[in-house]
């Protein structure tokens, strides 16, 4: 396929977006990039007080508050920085649940 002058300089297409998946329009994204955001430090506040009270509720939604906010990263490709957030986050829940057990466990049998 030749270019064929017809007078018009050639313009190149627009270069492709900076962050995201470029399936999804920009104000998509950064809404998205924004719930991750949101969610990641909610599920950080929540595994770190559960560390002291209610470990199981907690942690319980702290996981799963980072595992949403985990999966939005890897769909979107978004908020890649808040990624360490969300696996902090998932990690102290996941501590948290299992603290709650220990406790539970020693209480019946000590």
């Amino acid at each position: 396929m030749s270019y064929q002058n017809t007078g018009e300089p050639f313009v190149p297409p627009p270069p492709p977006p900076i962050y995201g998946n470029p399936m999804y329009p920009p104000d998509v994204l950064a809404a998205k990039a924004k719930q991750v955001a949101d969610e990641a430090r909610n599920a950080l506040i929540l595994s770190i007080v559960g560390l002291f009270c209610a470990g199981f509720i907690l942690g319980f939604l702290a996981f799963r508050k980072a595992n949403e906010a985990l999966e939005t990263i890897a769909l979107y490709e978004v908020a890649q920085d808040k990624k360490s957030i969300a696996m902090t986050a998932k990690v102290l829940g996941i501590i948290d649940i299992v603290g709650w057990a220990f406790a539970l466990v020693a209480r019946f049998i000590f």
